[in-house]
């Protein structure tokens, strides 16, 4: 475990900062034109444990991607099998909020569009950056956000 964690140190990853910012960028039409048909605006987690796991898991992936480095890897490249999927998930992410701004709010929409495509979208971003505190916190992140949407919009 203590090797494991000598291969990493703190720093600042702009590949980490790039992906949060790009899959924040649909809240901001959202936030400014918000849809008539909004089942999102009073989402709240399900159960407590879902609450802590996605506000947690989702906190700590994005920091860790940010501010957590791999020191004994090449730079990550655009053609790495982890990068494509990452971008066919936020492809897909950006298709599901143009439908949801359509007034699809259904809650298959929501639950696979909106809310497993997320935190797989950063475990393949973990995985490109072989940032593995990440991977494990964006599991986290997968169980609580997907599990509440699911009781949410779907049970």
């Amino acid at each position: 475990m203590k090797n494991t964690i000598s291969r990493y140190q703190f720093g600042f990853s702009i590949c980490g900062l790039i992906a949060f910012i790009l899959q924040e960028l649909p809240y901001l039409p959202w936030l400014l034109w918000p849809p008539i048909d909004n089942p999102l605006a009073n989402n709240i987690a399900a159960t407590p444990l879902f609450g802590m796991l996605e506000q947690t898991g989702g906190i700590m992936t994005v920091m860790l991607l940010i501010v957590v480095i791999r020191k004994d890897t090449a730079k990550p490249k655009m053609k790495d099998q982890f990068f494509v999927v990452a971008a066919i998930l936020l492809f897909a992410y950006y298709i599901c909020w143009v439908c949801y701004f359509a007034g699809m709010t259904n809650g298959w929409l929501i639950v696979i569009g909106l809310s497993a495509v997320v935190p797989l979208y950063y475990l393949s971003i973990s995985l490109w950056t072989k940032n593995y505190f990440a991977l494990i916190t964006s599991l986290l992140f997968l169980v609580g956000h997907t599990g509440s949407n699911i009781i949410n919009y779907l049970l």
